[in-house]
């Protein structure tokens, strides 16, 4: 359900919800994409214009050049540039109320389409976006008495995370009834928040009587084709603004029986997190079922 980018993978057809959400998209759609847009609805805009230029009359436009029809596009083009992007250079102008009415028509289309564009490029840069180092796999782990499910983050960036706040969802399928239908189970964690997030943070589920993944196998988990959706919510310090990041755990992506090697130490007075060390772990054995 969840890519490795934190994005679901579903995909939403309907061109009404696509045409009123336009904005939307283009705030998160790729730079590649988004520039190819902007560069082809510039072009297109020019292009429209300059028919209607034509449609008017070149003749009517100062500095035409009339010599031959290449030239006659050539102003018409000229003309469309300067007042989409508002130059002016005064090479040409229009000189007839038809000419006029098309240029002050396109003059609106210029300045609304680049403040659309700046509204674009600010909501993309403006918006805070999480950098959380995560472990690449889940962990089947000891804990206390019994075994846990966990998972380590750590923030990337310089920047403090306060106020986190992680929840836990189990989506399976339910094979034996109904192949397409999904069940999901909110596991519960010994801590679903904490204060700050200055090193690593290991959310751990403890797997007692009452948990969706009491008396389960690796095999069951196959099975009903079982994944752990992490999301991680914090408030981030420079833009004091709500972040959310989510990772995915399918069940191949646990790991039957380990024990995450702690990634920071204290060196010269002060605290050193190892981020590339977020997923190192040890192997441990596990039971071939939980307890239940």
């Amino acid at each position: 359900m969840l890519g490795k980018d934190g994005k679901f993978q579903v995909e939403r057809n309907s061109a009404v919800v696509g045409f009123l959400d336009g904005f939307t998209e283009l705030t998160t759609m790729s730079v590649r994409r988004l520039l190819f847009t902007i560069f082809l609805g510039y072009f297109l805009l020019n292009g429209i214009f300059a028919c209607l230029y034509m449609l008017v009359g070149v003749e009517h436009i100062g500095n035409a050049d009339l010599g031959s029809q290449a030239g006659r596009w050539m102003t018409a083009v000229g003309m469309s540039l300067e007042t989409l992007t508002t130059v002016g250079y005064g090479s040409v102008y229009p000189n007839s109320p038809g000419a006029w009415w098309v240029a002050g028509v396109e003059g609106v289309f210029g300045i609304l389409s680049f403040s659309l564009i700046g509204a674009v490029i600010f909501a993309r840069f403006a918006r805070p976006k999480p950098k959380l180092a995560h472990s690449a796999e889940a962990l089947l782990a000891p804990f206390k008495e019994g075994w846990s499910l966990q998972i380590r983050v750590a923030n990337r960036r310089s920047t403090l995370l306060s106020e986190v706040e992680a929840r836990l969802i189990l989506v399976m399928a339910e094979v034996e009834t109904d192949a397409g239908h999904l069940s999901y189970y909110t596991l519960p964690l010994q801590f679903d928040r904490v204060s700050f997030l200055p090193l690593s943070w290991t959310v751990v589920h403890f797997i007692d009587a009452e948990s969706p993944l009491a008396g389960m196998s690796r095999a069951d988990l196959q099975a009903r084709r079982a994944e752990m959706i992490l999301t991680i919510k914090g408030v981030e310090e420079v833009y004091m603004q709500t972040v959310i990041s989510r990772m995915s755990y399918r069940w191949d992506e646990i790991v039957w029986g380990g024990r995450f090697i702690r990634s920071f130490s204290a060196k010269n007075g002060s605290m050193h997190l190892d981020l590339d060390r977020i997923s190192e772990h040890t192997l441990v054995e596990a039971p071939e079922r939980l307890p239940s």
